[in-house]
């Protein structure tokens, strides 16, 4: 997935309509959102992380929202893992292609009180509509 950061406008600067959210989102890992319902606000649906800790593909639930070209939502690893992610970012587009470009934080339940240091981490990710 080649996108040019660049060249990334936010979806309200360049589009006369709401957008359509519903459908398959892929980011660079290979992971996929997909969206079942969306009332112009909230949404949700599953999310299958290409990458766990069990080396394996692992599915959650999947809710969130949307206010203007702010994005938020947030994925239930139960009951593979004692886990939730987060993700905030932007709605933003690349020539027509939809694009949400977030910061993710993972809070992961330690089996040990001396494992709280570790138990939450942080990224990014870039999401293209497929």
């Amino acid at each position: 997935m080649a996108i040019d950061r660049k060249a990334l406008k936010p979806y309200s600067a360049s589009a006369a309509s709401a957008p359509n959210l519903l459908g398959s989102w892929r980011n660079e890992l290979g992971s996929t959102m997909t969206i079942t319902s969306f009332d112009g606000t909230t949404f949700g649906g599953t999310y299958t992380s290409a990458v766990s800790s069990g080396g394996s593909s692992v599915s959650g639930s999947l809710a969130g929202t949307l206010a203007g070209d702010a994005v938020g939502f947030v994925v239930n690893w139960k009951p593979a893992f004692s886990s939730v992610t987060s993700w905030s970012g932007l709605l933003l587009t690349a020539g027509d292609a939809l694009i949400i470009y977030t910061l993710w934080h993972m809070a992961d339940t330690p089996d040990k009180e001396a494992d709280y240091w570790e138990s939450i981490l942080a990224g990014a990710d870039l999401f293209v509509k497929v």
